[in-house]
């Protein structure tokens, strides 16, 4: 599995040079998209929020029903790069991401379930690479394929409010990952882009350390590992060459 990781994106790599050198359709190699010893700063974000209500709620996954309240995801990053060849760069990210969730009511095998509250905050770093394919044979649009290593830290709650007060769990958050998120890049400006991403290769480990009211001092592990489009990670970007 770990081998397969490490192959794929490489091997899309070796794809998109490929079609590329042959110089047909959209793929050019003679066109430049941006050059050697350029630099780059920028800035992307994400958002998703879901509502639930009404009289009876909705129903989720065919085991959840009654359910009513809200789920908000947001992230946001910042980004510094440096061309090391014409179309390719390495550069940091920083960024930060949230997950809140507030349940009014929700019923599970006829076990009823309300007032209740989770909290995700986490910042994280990575270490990137980046590749641009200029496409239809000009330096305006770009396709490209980012690699990342990536680390985060954390906390996380989940509670709910009782006569005596707030009642739960909470717990801090560690992750290493590494992944694969191709997009695409379009000039505005000389030295403007906007862009689009989409993760779609991911792997990695977490774990978290807990604590709380309802469950001993434990700890949580989950490794992972995802290879399809991540739609609602969908990011937006704008970026600054010089």
């Amino acid at each position: 599995m770990h081998k397969k990781v490490i192959v794929l994106p490489l091997v899309l790599m070796m794809v998109f040079e490929a079609v590329s050198a042959q110089g047909r359709g959209m793929f050019n190699d003679q066109a430049v998209y941006v050059e050697k010893g350029t630099k780059s700063v920028g800035l992307s974000f994400g958002y998703n929020r879901w509502d639930a209500s009404g009289d009876d709620g909705i129903e989720l996954f065919s085991l959840l029903s009654g359910f009513k309240g809200n789920v908000t995801v947001a992230d946001f990053s910042a980004n510094g790069s440096w061309f090391v060849k014409d179309d390719l760069s390495v550069g940091v990210r920083l960024g930060y991401d949230e997950a809140r969730m507030h349940v009014d009511s929700i019923e599970f095998v006829s076990v009823e379930i309300s007032d209740r509250h989770y909290l995700r905050q986490a910042f994280n770093g990575s270490v990137t690479c980046r590749k641009y394919i200029p496409l239809f044979s000009g330096n305006i649009l770009a396709m490209f394929v980012e690699g990342r290593l990536s680390g985060k830290i954390g906390y996380v709650k989940g509670y709910e409010n009782t006569v005596q007060g707030k009642e739960g769990s909470y717990g801090d958050l560690y992750e290493v990952s590494a992944g694969c998120c191709p997009g695409v890049s379009v000039f505005v400006t000389d030295s403007f882009s906007f862009e689009m991403m989409l993760p779609f290769l991911e792997g990695g480990y977490n774990w978290q350390k807990q604590n709380g009211s309802y469950v001993e001092d434990g700890t949580l592990s989950h490794s992972f590992f995802s290879f399809k489009p991540n739609l609602v990670g969908l990011r937006v970007g704008l970026l600054y060459y010089f």
